[in-house]
């Protein structure tokens, strides 16, 4: 639980304040964990459930679209050209000026 609420710095210094920040990052700890157990029927890591959810919150789109429809999307990286740029082909050769 103490890696999941990523409390990173205090906006306050009061005993207050930091008291409030941690009362609501266990509130979306919980409410996350919540949504996880009651709507996602697969079986993921929770971080990978979070970001998910992060990327999505300024979207319209139902929890249950979010936890289980929702695939991610991951792109296969192109094989480069086989010329670098130090290579040269034929039709670009170097021609010698007489001097």
């Amino acid at each position: 639980m103490k890696q999941n609420l990523q409390i990173k710095t205090f906006l306050g210094t009061s005993e207050n304040a930091v008291n409030s920040q941690i009362y609501v990052a266990l509130i979306c700890y919980l409410l996350l964990e919540l949504i996880k157990r009651f709507y996602s029927d697969k079986k993921t890591a929770f971080s990978n459930f979070c970001e998910k959810i992060r990327v999505c919150l300024m979207h319209y789109l139902t929890l249950n679209y979010v936890c289980n429809e929702l695939k991610p999307t991951v792109k296969k990286a192109k094989k480069p050209p086989e010329n670098t740029l130090f290579d040269r082909d034929n039709s670009a050769q170097q021609t010698s000026l007489p001097l």
